[in-house]
């Protein structure tokens, strides 16, 4: 059995962003935002107990549990792509945002943690992980517009 490439199991991005930290955090803390290509309306979100699940044809559906939430500084959120899957460690991601005052913006920082377990096959696990960092430059420029325009 080989040892899953640490390396490969930590993505880490910020961005400065020109708005309050509570217009942020009130983005960022919506289950899901992240998941989708940016553009209003491509997703819909649904709440199954605790879990809140976005469609995202033709993806697939994401369930996301909320984990903590400490406004306006912190939020974090498990997510998987199986719906059927608890949302435990070692079958989903921890996804957190940290947000901090600077420079008269917001800094907000994303990790995600967690491909090693979800994914122990290398190969799986490499396009998974690669896919999540042109993610996260994705939507961290369209967290930037959406709050720099006040919606």
């Amino acid at each position: 059995m080989s040892i899953p490439d640490a390396s490969q199991d930590r993505i880490e991005r910020e961005i400065q962003i020109d708005a309050p930290i509570e217009r942020v955090f009130r983005l960022v803390s919506e289950p899901g935002w992240f998941i989708g290509d940016g553009e209003p309306g491509k997703t819909t979100t649904t709440r199954e107990g605790d879990v809140f699940v976005v469609d995202f044809p033709p993806y697939g559906r994401f369930p996301i549990l909320p984990v903590k939430s400490d406004a306006p500084h912190y939020v974090s959120f498990r997510g998987g792509d199986d719906p059927a899957q608890p949302l435990v460690e070692g079958t989903s991601t921890l996804v957190e945002f940290f947000l901090s005052e600077r420079d008269g913006g917001t800094l907000l920082r994303v990790v995600e943690t967690g491909f090693a377990a979800l994914y122990p096959n290398a190969e799986r696990r490499a396009a998974a992980y690669e896919g999540n960092i042109e993610g996260w430059e994705m939507q961290l420029a369209f967290a930037k517009r959406h709050a720099e325009r006040g919606e």
